[in-house]
């Protein structure tokens, strides 16, 4: 029998930072579930092939030219090389735990590929993931500037929150193969959000459950760096505050206004937010808008006046700090 129908795989989805390793950590805590480091195999490996393979099947089938694969496999013989590439890697993963009956894997690029996934393995589970977007903005931010991971600013962070979760979704159309765990109730609920993880997976829910949680605590795993594997340590930064709701303290009036520009309606459809939550004012609620307008306007206005009157390279540094200070400033 193949490994990928014999065990039962379950796949962590969602954006970055939202809490996916924490939650992967406490169901690798089960003694009949085994994982490994994220292995980017759908976004980094099967994607690409089968991207080439659409192509080119495309091409020949519109009798355009014919090269690549298609001319010498069918479909079938395709995707069972993808099987069989698979199979290959999670043995190494089921050999560090025979006794599994279930295999773990995560990363946040899972969440565009579970069509690919759910052709692939035979009735994959799907566990979702969902943080309020502002912390999980404001964590990518910290992330990128502590360990070079992430999105730069709060404007691509909400672009990066609303793909993966709106793709991550996606994956509702299994019905009873998916399950949306919300970070919050994981913090608040630890005990009980686990046990309907495990039932969800169709794992016998252990005695020790609240030992579980108890031992992955946000500050216990930041101060230890814990990660889903004993062996292995997690960046230096990886873990950041781990609180709810931190996002208050630390988005600026303009940021607020630009993440709900681009995924407002995601934060209220998911119940995080009301119309117009950026707005602590009258005064911000008109004004905020008009800003957000003129700044890009400003940024090259200033860039460009820039070009024209610095005559050397220490004169354009000056210039160049003063201006991306009076630029923050205008953005708070």
């Amino acid at each position: 029998m193949s490994l990928l129908s014999d065990k039962q795989f379950l796949f962590i989805i969602g954006s970055p930072r939202s809490g996916t390793s924490w939650l992967q950590a406490m169901i690798c805590a089960h003694p009949l579930v085994c994982s490994t480091v994220e292995l980017r195999l759908f976004n980094g490996y099967t994607a690409p092939w089968i991207k080439a393979w659409e192509e080119e099947a495309s091409n020949m089938a519109q009798g355009r030219w014919y090269q690549g694969l298609p001319f010498l496999w069918t479909e079938d013989e395709f995707y069972e090389f993808l099987r069989g590439f698979l199979e290959k890697v999670y043995e190494r993963v089921v050999a560090t735990n025979f006794q599994a009956t279930h295999v773990l894997d995560k990363h946040p690029g899972y969440s565009v590929h579970v069509k690919d996934i759910n052709m692939l393995f035979q009735a994959p589970r799907f566990i979702h993931m969902i943080r309020d977007g502002r912390d999980v903005a404001v964590s990518m931010v910290a992330a990128r500037r502590q360990i070079g991971f992430g999105t730069g600013t709060i404007r691509d962070s909400a672009v990066a929150w609303k793909k993966h979760v709106r793709a991550a979704q996606k994956a509702k159309q299994y019905q009873n193969r998916y399950l949306e765990v919300r970070y919050e109730d994981l913090s608040n609920a630890g005990v009980s959000v686990l046990k309907s993880v495990f039932d969800f997976c169709g794992l016998s829910i252990p005695e020790d459950v609240a030992a579980i949680v108890n031992a992955h605590q946000f500050d216990k795993m930041k101060s230890n760096r814990s990660s889903p594997l004993n062996d292995i340590q997690a960046p230096q930064g990886h873990y950041r505050k781990g609180k709810v709701g931190s996002w208050r303290k630390e988005l600026a009036p303009m940021q607020k206004y630009l993440f709900d520009e681009i995924a407002g309606n995601l934060l209220s459809e998911l119940g995080y937010a009301e119309n117009g939550w950026w707005a602590e004012s009258r005064i911000q609620k008109l004004v905020l808008p008009l800003l957000a307008v003129a700044l890009p306007v400003l940024r090259k206005s200033v860039s460009a006046t820039m070009a024209l009157t610095s005559s050397t390279q220490a004169q354009r540094i000056k210039e160049s700090r003063i201006c991306r200070l009076a630029m923050k400033k205008l953005e708070q």
